[in-house]
């Protein structure tokens, strides 16, 4: 054979099994920082499958043909966009954020073969269930989500037994990343040395990881209980069921912020050159976030026929936890004021500011939702909608940004970010974010406008307010592509000149390589 040949077959040889040996240990890590890289890679894989689904149901919200049969592929992409948001995105990003708040306070996790499992038994789990084409929204409400007949199916492929599987599926996946935030806590407790305080990012991630293993098993039991009822023919009451639910279903979307919060007082203080201007704040403000945000889920039932004093307590407990959140954007901002300027210009720095801006934007606009003469308004309208992703594009993904370029730093500490790279990645956030803060206030208008949420037969006069949506989204994608990538980019170049530096110590000038 061409000895050119030969010398490419065995680059390529030595190219894979390279490949194979780095796979592995992305898959089966044996450390901290190894167990921070399989949750947050799994988060960002769970991310490119919402955002495709989604921008594959904006493009039939936008289509002038629409008929029945679209219908059908719409909310199975909108239940696909939101499983794989809440039951995929959510915990696996929580529980990689939390685990590296754990390594930044230098606490470690013992059971990595455990938390491993836990993580390919959630995520699998996950992917079974979607295989089947769910078809009845990520809230899974009866009676339709138990449906299997000529009128509805739950699922689109899965019928009979195998919709059974389907939530047997599911709770797997809840149930596994429940045992993983014990896994974190325990850990955590095990790690910490006896006579040093965790850090304020820690602190956070600990607390949220015991709010995830009280709350998330009321999923679990909610899809167990649909187990039963297709398998045993056992009767699901629907207001038991809900209430189960909610009680997991509002906590859930303070998986990833608070844990971020804590993300928010660890770096914010950093780039603006001084400590955070009250670090007890910060810690006392850990109680009311966790106690908080497992008391309020029945505001979620505002269209129920409630007593007034129970509609009272939603009101002022509600307001009761956004007081949490305004004493945290109080203790940044007055961290922020009173410092000799801040560090905008590195990528991590505005990363971090983005995601304090915006969680103040999209917070702000959840401050009437609780007043029961506004929310019978605005309830289950796109007002809504607009509210929770502007928190969601801003402070969860840049957020999550932020501390995934911190990781590469932390991986490789060899790593400086070139001044071009630092330009360009914080160019991506910015392009990222002015686009999707204007969608976010779009929907929020047309939510006000009397937009219904999950609809696809819309009036026409949302017509102009869709196309410049999907405009929006498209502009804005390529901004948060853009800033990961030039990261991995810099990462992988960084990698490579670290590898030929220590393999010219290790063979140098005038020493045959074998």
């Amino acid at each position: 054979m061409n000895p050119v040949i030969n010398k490419v077959i065995k680059i390529i040889r030595i190219n894979l099994s390279e490949f194979k040996e780095r796979a592995t240990k992305v898959a089966y890590p044996k450390d901290t920082l190894g167990v921070v890289w399989l949750y947050l890679l799994g988060g960002l894989a769970w991310l490119i499958i919402l955002g495709t689904a989604a921008m594959n149901m904006r493009t039939y919200l936008v289509y002038n043909q629409n008929s029945p049969q679209v219908g059908v592929i719409y909310y199975t992409l909108l239940t696909i966009h939101g499983w794989s948001a809440m039951l995929g995105l959510v915990p696996d990003a929580a529980l990689g954020i939390i685990a590296y708040s754990m390594y930044k306070s230098g606490l470690s996790i013992v059971h990595t073969k455990e938390i491993t499992a836990m993580f390919w038994a959630s995520n699998l789990g996950l992917a079974f269930a979607l295989f089947g084409g769910p078809d009845m929204g990520w809230y899974m409400y009866p009676p339709l989500a138990i449906e299997d007949n000529s009128l509805f199916q739950a699922f689109r492929l899965y019928h009979g037994a195998l919709m059974g599987a389907g939530y047997l599926a599911l709770a797997v996946n809840s149930a596994a990343a429940s045992i993983a935030s014990i896994i974190l806590v325990v850990d955590a407790v095990q790690t910490k040395p006896k006579d040093k305080k965790i850090n304020i990012f820690a602190a956070y991630g600990v607390a949220f990881a015991l709010i995830i293993a009280l709350t998330l098993p009321a999923l679990t039991a909610s899809e167990l209980w649909y187990v039963l009822a297709i398998w045993g023919s056992v009767k699901v009451d629907p207001l038991l069921w809900v209430i189960l639910f909610w009680f997991y279903g509002h906590p859930v979307v303070y998986y990833v912020p608070f844990p971020l919060f804590g993300a928010l007082y660890y770096y914010i203080p950093i780039y603006a050159g001084r400590p955070l201007y009250s670090e007890k704040w910060a810690r006392w403000n850990i109680f009311l976030l966790a106690i908080g945000s497992m008391l309020i889920w029945v505001h979620h039932l505002q269209t129920f026929p409630l007593p007034v004093c129970l509609r009272a307590w939603i009101t002022v407990s509600t307001l009761v936890l956004a007081s949490g959140s305004g004493l945290t954007v109080l203790n940044l901002g007055l961290t922020i004021l009173f410092s000799k300027g801040y560090n905008w210009r590195d990528p991590i720095g505005m990363a971090f500011l983005v995601a304090l801006i915006g969680f103040i934007i999209g917070g702000v606009q959840a401050l009437p939702l609780p007043i029961n003469i506004i929310n019978g308004v605005v309830h289950n309208t796109y007002y809504v909608v607009g509210h929770f992703h502007l928190v969601i594009w801003t402070l969860i993904l840049v957020g999550f940004t932020g501390v995934f370029l911190d990781l590469l730093k932390s991986t490789n500490p060899s790593l400086n970010f070139s001044l071009k790279a630092r330009k360009l990645m914080v160019a991506g956030l910015i392009w990222w974010t002015v686009p999707f803060v204007a969608i976010g206030y779009l929907m929020s208008i047309e939510g006000y406008l009397g937009l219904i949420r999950r609809v696809i037969a819309y009036p026409a006069m949302f017509v102009p307010y869709m196309e410049l949506i999907s405009f929006l989204a498209e502009v804005g994608i390529p901004g948060l592509v853009l800033t990961i990538s030039t990261a991995l980019g810099e990462f992988v170049k960084s990698e490579v000149s670290t590898s030929t530096s220590i393999s010219a110590q290790v063979f140098p000038p005038g020493v045959m390589r074998r």
